[in-house]
C-alpha cells in the first residue's frame, strides 16, 4: 500500500487524471499498489463486468472495477501472460490478455492509450521471458568417506548423466514465446 499523493503524482506524470469516469477505481489504486510500484499506463473502458480501469505498472497488469457494493480486481503478472491480442476499429479498440486459466477482454475508446498499454505489456512480457532463468547447475552429491572403486570412463559418464537427470530443474510453462494475433480483414 502506498500513499494517495504518490499515486496522484504518477497519474499526473502519465496524463491519466480523469474528472468523472474511473474516479472510484483511481481512489482504490493506493490500496492495491505495492510500495515502489510505478504506474506506466492507465485507461478506462469496458470488460465483461461493466466499466473498469486497466492499469499497467512496472510489475503487473491490474483490472480494477469498483461499484457501490462490489470490488473486482484482476492481478496479472507479466510472467503469467501467454497471449496478447489487439483489435483496432473505427470507434473503439480491444485488447485481450490471455493467461493459462482465463482470457480478459477489455474494450477502450482511447485508441492511443490502449495501443501504448498493449505495446508496454508486450515489451514487459518479452523482457521477463528473455531473462535467464534461475536454474542452477545440478549438484553432484559429495562422497565424503566413500571407498574408492575403479570404474571405466563409460561407467563414470553414465553415472554422472543419471545424477544430472535426477537433479534437472522443473520445466516452467511460462517460458514459451508470446503469441501475438492480429485480425486480418478479408477485404484487403
Amino acid at each position: 500500500m502506498i500513499e494517495a499523493h504518490i499515486v496522484d503524482q504518477q497519474l499526473k506524470d502519465i496524463g491519466a487524471i480523469t474528472r468523472f469516469l474511473g474516479r472510484p477505481e483511481l481512489r482504490e489504486l493506493p490500496k492495491i499498489l505495492f510500495a515502489g510500484e510505478i504506474i506506466r499506463h492507465l485507461t478506462i473502458g469496458r470488460y465483461e463486468g461493466g466499466w473498469a480501469t486497466l492499469c499497467a505498472t512496472d510489475r503487473r497488469v491490474l483490472l480494477v472495477d469498483k461499484k457501490p457494493f462490489f470490488l473486482t480486481l484482476e492481478d496479472i503478472r507479466y510472467d503469467m501472460v501467454s497471449d496478447v491480442q489487439y483489435n483496432h476499429r473505427l470507434i473503439d479498440a480491444t485488447v485481450r490478455l490471455g493467461t493459462v486459466h482465463k482470457t480478459i477482454s477489455f474494450l477502450g475508446y482511447n485508441h492511443d492509450r490502449l495501443r501504448a498499454l498493449t505495446n508496454y505489456v508486450q515489451e514487459q512480457v518479452m523482457h521477463v521471458r528473455s531473462q535467464p532463468g534461475q536454474t542452477t547447475e545440478p549438484q553432484v552429491p559429495d562422497f565424503v568417506g566413500a571407498t574408492m572403486v575403479t570404474h571405466s570412463s563409460a561407467d563414470l559418464a553414465r553415472a554422472v548423466t543419471n545424477i544430472q537427470e535426477q537433479h534437472r530443474p522443473p520445466i516452467n510453462p511460462y517460458i514459451s514465446p508470446v503469441l501475438v494475433r492480429k485480425r486480418v480483414s478479408r477485404f484487403y
